[in-house]
C-alpha cells in the first residue's frame, strides 16, 4: 500500500468502469505502459552450491531502451512499441492498428502521459480517449505484471551482448506469448 493516496482514486476509478461499460461491444479497451530494458543485468537472489557462487558480467556503461505496451483487456493481445513524443508515436501506432471502433487507453499519470502536448494532439483524435489511473496506483495496471513476466525470463541475472540481442529477445518473448498467457499474467 503506498504511503501516499490519490484524494480522487474512487472517483477515477469509478470513470474508467464507467467509460468501459459505455464504449460498447465495438471499443477498443486497452491498459497501456511503458517500461525500461537495460543491458546491465537485474542482478537478484538466487540459489547456488555453497562455494561455487555465479559471477554475473556486467557492461562497462548501461544501455537503455524504454519499451511502450497496451493490452487489450478483451482478447489479451499485447502491442510493444520516455518522452511525449515517443508516447504520442504510440498513440499514432495504436489508431492504425484498431482503425475502427472508439479505443480508450488506461494509463498512470506519468509525465509524458499528462504532457500539455498529448492533451492537444487528443484534441485531433476523438476515436482515442485516455484515462489515468489513481496516482500511486501503478499496481493496478495489468501491463505492470506482463513487464514483470518479461524481465523474471529475460533480464533478471542475465547479460546479453549488446542491445541488439537483447531486443531480439524480446521480440521473441512477444511473439510466443499467447493471449490467453497475457491475460492470465495481467490476472485480467
Amino acid at each position: 500500500m503506498p504511503a501516499q493516496a490519490d484524494s480522487e482514486k474512487a472517483s477515477k476509478q469509478w470513470a474508467i468502469v464507467k467509460a468501459v461499460f459505455d464504449a460498447g461491444p465495438d471499443a477498443h479497451i486497452l491498459y497501456a505502459d511503458e517500461s525500461r530494458l537495460q543491458l546491465l543485468p537485474l542482478i537478484r537472489a538466487m540459489w547456488h552450491w555453497v562455494g561455487e557462487q555465479i559471477r554475473i558480467p556486467t557492461p562497462g556503461t548501461n544501455i537503455t531502451r524504454v519499451l511502450f505496451g497496451a493490452l487489450e483487456i478483451r482478447t489479451g493481445h499485447i502491442r510493444e512499441r520516455m518522452f511525449k513524443e515517443d508516447f504520442i508515436a504510440f498513440l499514432e501506432h495504436l489508431l492504425v492498428v484498431y482503425p475502427t471502433g472508439s479505443i480508450v487507453v488506461i494509463v498512470d499519470n506519468f509525465s509524458s502521459h499528462t504532457a500539455r502536448a498529448v492533451t492537444e494532439w487528443l484534441t485531433g483524435h476523438p476515436r482515442l480517449q485516455l484515462l489515468y489511473l489513481p496516482r500511486y496506483c501503478s499496481h493496478l495496471n495489468p501491463v505492470e505484471r506482463i513487464w514483470l513476466q518479461l524481465k523474471n525470463k529475460l533480464a533478471v541475472n542475465r547479460l546479453y551482448g549488446s542491445m541488439e540481442v537483447l531486443l531480439d529477445t524480446v521480440e521473441s518473448f512477444f511473439k510466443e506469448m499467447t493471449p490467453e498467457q497475457a491475460l492470465a499474467w495481467a490476472a485480467v
